[in-house]
């Protein structure tokens, strides 16, 4: 359904608007695009529980570089998980060299987490303009709530941006965490990856004046088109997760932690396993053992498995690799397929040939288009 509603006879429309007045166009020929749009919104402010929503980014990282941009002034600091996506480093290390200091957040490796104590620290110290916490190895939920009640009392004007990219659709099926409710200020995301929505970005916030700053940041200096065709099939990723959200974000999660547990018991390493491996779509197998993790990302593509490298903190290792479940739930996958599923990661992994490796990692595949085409 998301995939028909995406309507490229929309893409020969600008739909620049100024502010946060959806109908505040600059140009004619938007009444339906104003109507389609709003519906969106709509959707989403009660999907997320936020008041304000701007799908004007066109990639989760566009909206992180807005936001940061919006809610900064020269000279400020912002702290920034050093996994995540750093906007305010990226900024400052442009060749406009915008006036910002970025200091990474304290990691704690065997936990893949924020080390709370050392960030709080670092917030007393520093009293950030910005915390922008988040990182693209989610695989736990992040103290938003502690750090938050450190920034009250510290620098009660700060804001806490939380980057959901990669867990926005198991926040929508009310699996992960609830960042508003923890405190925090503004969320920026991607709406494909979890969300499965068509690639763009989105902001939300409860906050008007933060989402007037924000918009006035995307349009004119940032945004002019923002890639109209989308809109219609994200309304219908929406109405999805309304439909299905719970049930398909518990799916992720269960088939996550079976992989990682099937991955376990056929004796790869994996980061966290102490904790249940992930309460995400991501794991994260440590593969010193079997070679470097760029080469073996490159093995496994070789037999028809997608992965990708991950460099790991000395304290756990040196080479892992990042796995999601999320594309392979939607086509049908369940914890019953999981130990299939690892024999042939291990199969990769351990130097079979791609000759033998992809019939096994076929037969799986068509299991699953069977489950897409039948439904």
């Amino acid at each position: 359904m998301v995939e028909a509603l995406l309507d490229e006879r929309l893409a020969r429309r600008y739909g620049n608007y100024i502010g946060i007045a959806l109908a505040r166009r600059h140009y004619k020929g938007n009444r339906h695009i104003v109507e389609i749009e709003t519906f969106t919104h709509e959707l989403a402010k009660t999907l997320f529980g936020a008041a304000y929503v701007d799908f004007r980014p066109l990639s989760g990282n566009i909206a992180g570089i807005a936001a940061t941009f919006a809610l900064c002034e020269p000279g400020d600091t912002v702290l920034e998980v050093d996994d995540g996506h750093r906007y305010a480093y990226k900024l400052a290390s442009s060749s406009l060299q915008v006036n910002l200091k970025s200091i990474p957040i304290p990691w704690d490796a065997p936990r893949s987490n924020i080390a709370l104590a050392e960030t709080v620290a670092l917030i007393e110290e520093h009293r950030p303009r910005v915390v922008n916490i988040g990182t693209g190895v989610f695989l736990f939920p992040q103290p938003v709530r502690q750090l938050k009640e450190a920034m009250r009392r510290v620098n009660p004007g700060a804001y806490l941006i939380y980057d959901a990219a990669h867990v926005m659709g198991l926040i929508a099926g009310g699996r992960f965490q609830s960042p508003f409710e923890e405190g925090a200020d503004v969320i920026i995301s991607s709406t494909h990856k979890t969300l499965a929505g068509p690639q763009g970005g989105m902001i939300l916030t409860n906050e008007k004046s933060i989402a007037e700053r924000v918009a006035h940041t995307l349009y004119p200096l940032l945004m002019s088109n923002h890639h109209l065709s989308r809109l219609p099939a994200l309304a219908g990723t929406f109405l999805e997760w309304q439909a299905f959200g719970k049930a398909h974000a518990d799916a992720i999660v269960a088939n996550a932690k079976a992989l990682g547990q099937a991955l376990a018991n056929r004796g790869v390493p994996m980061l966290a396993a102490e904790l249940g491996f992930t309460a995400s779509h991501t794991l994260i197998p440590i593969v010193d053992s079997y070679g470097e993790g760029g080469e073996l990302a490159s093995q496994l593509e070789a037999c028809h498995i997608i992965a990708g490298a991950f460099g790991l903190p000395p304290a756990v290792g040196t080479s892992g690799l990042r796995i999601g479940v999320q594309e392979v739930t939607r086509w049908g996958m369940t914890p019953a397929d999981a130990p299939e599923i690892a024999d042939c990661i291990v199969g990769a992994l351990t130097g079979e040939s791609p000759d033998v490796v992809k019939p096994k990692v076929a037969r799986v595949a068509r299991r699953f288009d069977t489950v897409r085409w039948t439904l």
